[in-house]
């Protein structure tokens, strides 16, 4: 199997953290797709929207869409296991992954170079980010990760939080589950092995 992605790409990054708990990062190889190569037919065979992250498997078939690539994974290399076994936890992982996705990146794709954007829109952008944040401090509760244990919920917004230094974002002072969930992330070997290069200026 071999991954292509984007180095930048949270998605890509959302798949190479769960290869990395897995210990599979040397056994599935990662293929940088540049930008600009992403849209041409070949792209589009393996991925009919022309995005990334692709996982190549090892007959010459294609998986698209990270949370797909992680559960394809996690059935396969079971342990450590990253989608719970308890359907209640399993569908608000599922749910917390799409918030990601709806709530989270829209405002950090905003914020993301070289975008340039006058200080209303920053302000907007890191309102919207804030407001992410503290909806997931009561999430948290008195939980060490979103459903509990850890799993593609915590992956996904691991991603983004791993890159929001980069984009001068920092998280709101008041949300003091969300830094010590947020620490907990960074303590993992998954955290130092994958976080993103530094971005060009």
């Amino acid at each position: 199997m071999r991954l292509h992605g984007g180095i930048h790409s949270g998605y890509t990054q959302k798949v190479r953290i769960a290869l990395a708990e897995k210990g599979l990062g040397e056994r599935v190889p990662f293929v940088l797709v540049p930008t600009e190569e992403r849209r041409g037919a070949a792209r589009r065979a393996r991925n009919p929207l022309g995005l990334v992250p692709v996982l190549e498997l090892d007959d010459g078939r294609f998986l698209a869409e990270s949370t797909p690539i992680i559960e394809y994974l996690d059935a396969l290399f079971p342990e450590p296991p990253l989608v719970p076994t308890d359907p209640l936890r399993r569908a608000r992982m599922h749910a917390l992954d799409h918030y990601n996705d709806q709530a989270l990146t829209p405002p950090v794709r905003r914020l993301w170079p070289p975008v340039t954007a006058d200080a209303v829109a920053v302000a907007a952008a890191q309102g919207e980010i804030a407001a992410v944040f503290a909806y997931l401090d009561g999430v948290l509760g008195g939980q060490p990760y979103l459903v509990g244990e850890f799993s593609i919920a915590d992956i996904a917004f691991m991603a983004r939080l791993q890159m929001l230094p980069e984009l001068g974002v920092e998280l709101p002072p008041a949300c003091r589950r969300v830094h010590a969930w947020k620490d907990r992330l960074a303590a993992r070997p998954s955290w130092a092995a994958t976080i993103f290069p530094l971005l060009p200026r």
